[in-house]
């Protein structure tokens, strides 16, 4: 019994007390959601209830959300025309891409932030087709925003006759310089 005892101090004492590490991201918008619907995980802010998604010449173009987080800056974002805005366009279909060199630039100008990775709209030259009664959300990663960075634009392109960019004007998102800067 004495060996059995002391075989069971001894195998407990090799067993380590801290709790395993985890290797898990900042936040949920960083984890890798393999071959999940994006419009499963994407929120719904209709209308805007604080303001700040921005406005964009395209009335297809529509930002439902923005997050920090500790690696990104996030748009989530949705595409889908309006068939009362369109002359008997509304039944065929589109091509919908992002450019991989598209940027989010500070409002001063003095700023950008590249593109890392987008979801559910392909980089160019790669294209989706898509039926025009179609919405498609999609989510966009950017570079963080530097702490003090609050009032952004998106900048795919130049729009001209035969493409439209997914540009996007006016976005604010709290971003304080520092955290009591933001109790104040």
């Amino acid at each position: 019994m004495k060996a059995l005892v002391a075989l069971f101090l001894l195998a407990s004492a090799c067993t380590s007390t801290r709790p395993s590490a985890v290797n898990a991201p900042a936040d949920g918008a960083e984890y890798y959601q393999h071959n999940q619907s994006v419009s499963a995980v994407m929120p719904r802010l209709y209308p805007d209830p604080q303001g700040g998604l921005g406005h964009s010449q395209d009335p297809d173009i529509r930002v439902t959300d923005i997050r920090l987080t500790a690696s990104y800056t996030v748009l989530y974002m949705t595409f889908g025309k309006n068939k009362d805005d369109r002359n008997g366009n509304y039944y065929g279909t589109s091509s919908i891409s992002f450019n991989p060199k598209a940027v989010l630039a500070s409002a001063d100008g003095k700023r950008t932030y590249a593109l890392a990775k987008t979801e559910g709209i392909p980089m160019s030259p790669d294209s989706r087709d898509i039926k025009n009664d179609e919405k498609v959300p999609f989510v966009l990663y950017f570079e963080r925003l530097d702490k003090g960075v609050e009032s952004f634009d998106l900048f795919e392109c130049k729009s001209d006759n035969l493409n439209s960019c997914f540009n996007v004007a006016g976005m604010t998102v709290q971003n304080p310089l520092n955290s009591e800067a933001k109790q104040n």
